[in-house]
């Protein structure tokens, strides 16, 4: 709640502004946020290093000829870096550490364990057989076994060795077991699987003393307890296996420990060792002709001689670096400014409105940081970048203009003061664009699904145009596509549609998105109407369709119209019985107020319906439609009736007139026409065509005649229009009462007929 509340408050001083003229705070705000843009772009991409041959790529074509200014080395390309070092990681082996001591104890352990159970069967074998005696010696020697050797085992197991060992000839075998197990444990057991070895080397420290172990004597316990299992089974049954091999197991552990700190130690040395140069280019030698097709050697002399130049600018603090980012600033300067003219010269409206600035401030910076942290800490292509994100959330939440502008900086940005060359700018715009397309009319969002296509076609043709003009491999450009571009085409349209509400809340912005959902018949409020109030719906409903077909003759939002109809009045649901439309056969209960009673009622719908709104969530945008489609209009029965009972001398014209605003945009003020034209039309006896447009052009008329559109945008051009668009509806409307001249007179000459 907290934070809502100073959000609120940092938002009516981002919309603070005078009628006519620019405040001192608008003025900072807004340099605020250019000032803003200038200090964190160069922040997120390192403005200082400046590149000269960024637009060179394999397969262009020089432009002039380069020469090598002073000796500078080669520098290796990723791929020949990369196949180097692992060329030197693979000689490093792995680094084990023999555990001596652990090994002489097993080993003492294997030694003295089956001689201790001779032993002690033997002696057992002297003892009474009664089954008593053999059953106490038995847990006796099971508990021996436990102190001595740190087995545990079972009396009825301990009981299946003894018979064991009582025959010669398995005797002998359990004895040839523990010989190999031991043989084993000598050359050493890893305590990591053998899948983990990914080299062919592996070494030994025994001491200060470094041994090879052998590819076939490399063991770790799986495979040990495996072939231990295998040798048992030679002699004995599953069971006798499964018994011993458990025994066995327990005198066991891995003896060769791997050194981690050791390996990746020697394997970060091999990879320090690799050289990051392979050549040298001498002063004055020419490295490009103009002209010339660049090739992957001549691509790598100029990216080498990029790095030379910087760390020579570095090595001697040369004003060239402090110069190339006062260049830098002023391009970006440039950049942003075509977005500010643009809003100057076009869109006056959004440029005094700072709380839109932050947002494209915002939206911008954000496009950015994720360009920023995909090509800088991430390391990825800058095919990832989701640009696109930019440019349907400034489509959707504002205009397709803006957005396109936004996305031409957004474009200049990354092409030219981030680096990304002509590739990057270039498919920027058209994916931009493309996706601007797909959204700026959204009515659905399945649209999302529409966007996704079009983007990824848009990038599709791009890295083929590109890969067809410097003859690059196709294979290569479908890898591209399919690795890069089709992620980041699936991926951004989801993003923006879940990112839009966000937008929507802290900005207070309506999209058509929102439209969409408020349109719903099936809304609480709208339900609360038709039931409250169905004279008001219906009302409504025609006023919706009216200001629909009016919007959309004139290029006004025709969705936005529409909804803002079907809320404008929800305000009479507190007292609907007061409502002309709502009367039906009833008693008119303003017969029985008096003038200035009825108008209190009557004005007090607007102030219900913009609390209503604002506990049932309604936005601003179409909240507005509430008192605005009202304007000041004049409630003229109650005023000539307040007249007829007082006299003009004591009857106020003010105290009858709506308290307003006036209509602010197209939209309302084509709502205000078509709630006038509706409700009035009703009134006409024996409607015909001719007659409902000389009573729609008459009150549009005293609309404009009485101010009530002076601060819509709406022009007498757009009022003809809108008149000319109403006559569809208004004639669908009244059809079954108006008696056309043509079927007038087949009736009269089937009457006659009929005579005869």
């Amino acid at each position: 709640m907290e934070f809502k509340n100073t959000w609120n408050s940092f938002s009516e001083i981002l919309s603070r502004r005078k009628v006519g003229q620019t405040t001192l705070s608008n003025i900072l705000i807004k340099a605020a946020l250019f000032l803003s843009l200038l200090i964190i772009i160069p922040f997120l991409f390192s403005m200082g290093e400046t590149q000269r041959y960024v637009d060179y790529k394999i397969g262009s074509i020089a432009t002039k000829r380069v020469v090598a200014p002073f000796n500078f080395f080669i520098l290796k390309t990723e791929r020949e870096l990369i196949a180097e070092r692992n060329e030197a990681i693979r000689k490093i082996p792995f680094y084990f550490n023999y555990n001596d001591s652990l090994s002489r104890l097993q080993i003492s352990q294997l030694n003295n364990f089956l001689p201790f159970l001779l032993d002690n069967w033997k002696k057992n074998s002297e003892i009474d057989t009664k089954t008593v005696i053999k059953t106490e010696r038995l847990t006796e020697i099971r508990d021996e076994i436990f102190i001595r050797f740190a087995i545990t085992i079972t009396v009825a197991n301990l009981n299946v060795i003894f018979d064991i060992i009582s025959d010669t000839d398995r005797l002998n075998h359990l004895r040839r077991v523990i010989r190999e197990t031991r043989t084993y444990m000598n050359r050493g057991i890893m305590d990591i699987n053998l899948d983990a070895i990914t080299r062919p080397e592996v070494a030994v420290m025994k001491g200060e003393v470094e041994e090879s172990l052998p590819f076939e004597n490399r063991l770790d316990m799986p495979s040990l307890e495996k072939i231990i299992e295998n040798l048992l089974l030679e002699k004995f049954n599953v069971n006798q296996t499964f018994i011993l091999k458990y025994v066995i197991g327990q005198m066991l552990q891995p003896n060769l420990i791997y050194n981690r700190e050791m390996t990746e130690h020697a394997v970060q040395n091999a990879i320090n060792s690799v050289s990051l140069t392979k050549d040298m280019v001498y002063e004055n030698e020419r490295i490009v002709d103009a002209n010339e097709r660049i090739d992957e050697d001549i691509y790598q002399k100029l990216q080498s001689l990029e790095m030379a130049r910087i760390e020579q600018s570095k090595r001697e603090g040369s004003w060239q670096n402090s110069f190339s980012f006062i260049g830098k600033l002023m391009m970006l300067t440039s950049i942003i400014m075509i977005g500010g003219l643009y809003l100057y010269s076009f869109r006056k409206k959004i440029l005094a409105d700072n709380k839109k600035l932050l947002m494209i401030t915002l939206i911008i910076l954000i496009i950015l940081s994720m360009a920023a942290i995909i090509t800088g800490p991430l390391n990825w292509q800058a095919y990832l970048i989701p640009t696109t994100i930019a440019s349907m959330l400034l489509a959707i939440l504002v205009d397709a203009g803006i957005a396109f502008v936004c996305t031409v900086v957004i474009a200049l940005i990354l092409g030219g003061v981030q680096g990304g060359g002509f590739d990057l700018t270039l498919i920027t715009l058209v994916s931009g664009m493309v996706s601007i397309y797909s959204v700026y009319k959204i009515r659905t969002r399945n649209q999302v699904f529409k966007a996704i296509l079009y983007i990824a076609i848009a990038y599709f043709w791009i890295v083929i145009a590109l890969t067809a003009i410097r003859f690059d491999s196709i294979l290569d450009a479908l890898n591209i596509f399919s690795v890069q571009m089709l992620p980041n085409a699936i991926l951004s349209p989801f993003i923006t549609f879940m990112i839009l509400g966000l937008f929507e809340k802290a900005f207070d912005i309506t999209t058509d998105v929102t439209l969409l959902e408020l349109s719903d018949l099936n809304h609480p409020l709208l339900k609360r109407l038709s039931l409250e109030a169905p004279g008001t719906f219906h009302h409504s409903m025609v006023v919706g369709n009216l200001s629909e077909s009016a919007a959309k003759s004139i290029g006004a939002n025709s969705l936005l119209a529409r909804v803002g109809s079907y809320y404008h009045d929800i305000g009479k649901m507190e007292k609907p019985e007061y409502f002309v439309e709502n009367l039906m056969d009833a008693e008119n209960r303003h017969e029985a107020l008096s003038p200035n009673m009825s108008v209190l009622i009557l004005a007090s719908h607007v102030k219900n319906g913009i609390e209503m709104a604002k506990d049932y969530g309604i936005p601003k945008l179409i909240r507005d439609f509430i008192p605005e489609h009202h304007g000041t209009n004049l409630m003229t029965y109650f005023y000539d009736k307040a007249l007829k009972m007082a006299g003009s001398k004591d009857v106020n014209e003010a105290d009858f007139r709506y308290p307003g605003p006036k209509p602010q945009s197209k939209e309302t003020g084509i709502v205000m026409l078509a709630d006038a034209v509706e409700a009035a039309t009703r009134s006409l006896s024996n409607p015909t065509p001719n007659k409902i447009r000389v009573f729609v052009e008459d009150l549009v008329d005293k609309r404009v005649r009485d101010g009530q559109l002076d601060e819509c945008d709406l022009t007498f051009a757009d009022l003809k229009t809108i008149i000319d668009a109403f006559m569809p509806v208004l004639y669908g409307v009244f059809q079954h009462r108006i008696e056309y001249p043509e079927l007038e007179k087949k009736k009269q000459r089937q009457g006659n007929g009929n005579k005869a």
